[in-house]
């Protein structure tokens, strides 16, 4: 299993998990190093041994082990193993910028801090903690963070941020090639949210060159990958296929038959 896939599990299963109390304090076995404690700590995740999982990884990521770094900052920022705390998780995520944010690109560790900057241009996005302030200073901010992840990291989350932001028109008036461009990363990657949002760019033809048969392949290859249960992919995939002709449907279908099948990250 590739890193970044990593990084998914780890996400599926802080959302499971829900909730617990405090951790305790965690004695580690002799010579045990803190790569290892990790280690142990996400066992015990697996385990469902919370309490466990807590004190462990807290344990790890005040030895420095990034990773564990990280993912105490998501188990604050889901309120899992701790009470939820995104001023906590903010001060973590922000701790993992500023240490590491120049490591390899292409490092073990690089998904994780990558994904560090990308929780923190959400925090900034969204206002929760009040950065995103009225002149507009915390959506450039997310934007910076964005920026970095996407170009030194190849993060597919921050590129498909960035292509929202600039669909969206949050960094001005929107700007349709800048959002495909951004977008085409990210789907090239497997991203299934970049794939609906280029695919729908790439049909409608708004400021772009229309390419109504790709841009109809990429929706319908996000509609299979997310099994239908995304609302919005699934609205913006039949508006496309109501509007395309039966030829543009049929060649479609079949490209994006022949991607799913393939299984491959790249364009249709």
């Amino acid at each position: 299993m590739r890193t970044r896939n990593v990084v998914a599990v780890l996400f599926v299963l802080i959302a499971a998990l829900g909730a617990s109390g405090a951790a305790r304090a965690f004695d580690p076995l002799p010579g045990e190093t803190p790569a290892q404690v990790f280690l142990r700590g996400y066992q015990a995740y697996q385990a469902g041994d919370l309490e466990t999982a807590a004190a462990a990884i807290e344990y790890a990521a005040a030895q420095g082990y990034t990773r564990a770094r990280w993912m105490l900052g998501q188990m604050y920022a889901q309120g899992v193993g701790f009470p939820r705390n995104d001023e906590r998780a903010f001060e973590i995520f922000a701790s993992i910028a500023n240490d590491h944010s120049g490591d390899n690109p292409v490092g073990e560790d690089a998904p994780f801090i990558a994904n560090a900057l990308v929780a923190l241009g959400d925090y900034f996005r969204s206002g929760l903690l009040g950065e995103s302030e009225a002149d507009g200073s915390g959506v450039e901010r997310a934007r910076q963070l964005y920026w970095h992840a996407a170009t030194y990291f190849a993060d597919p989350d921050a590129q498909y941020n960035l292509a929202q932001m600039f669909e969206g028109g949050e960094l001005g008036p929107p700007d349709p090639l800048q959002a495909v461009r951004w977008a085409r990363m990210s789907a090239e990657t497997g991203n299934p949210s970049a794939q609906a949002l280029l695919g729908y760019l790439l049909f409608e033809g708004d400021g772009v060159e229309r390419e109504p048969v790709v841009g109809l392949a990429y929706l319908q290859i996000a509609r299979v990958r997310t099994n239908g249960q995304d609302s919005d992919i699934r609205r913006m995939h039949e508006e496309a296929f109501a509007l395309a002709t039966e030829t543009e449907r049929r060649t479609a279908v079949a490209l994006a038959e022949q991607w799913l099948s393939a299984n491959e990250t790249g364009a249709p």
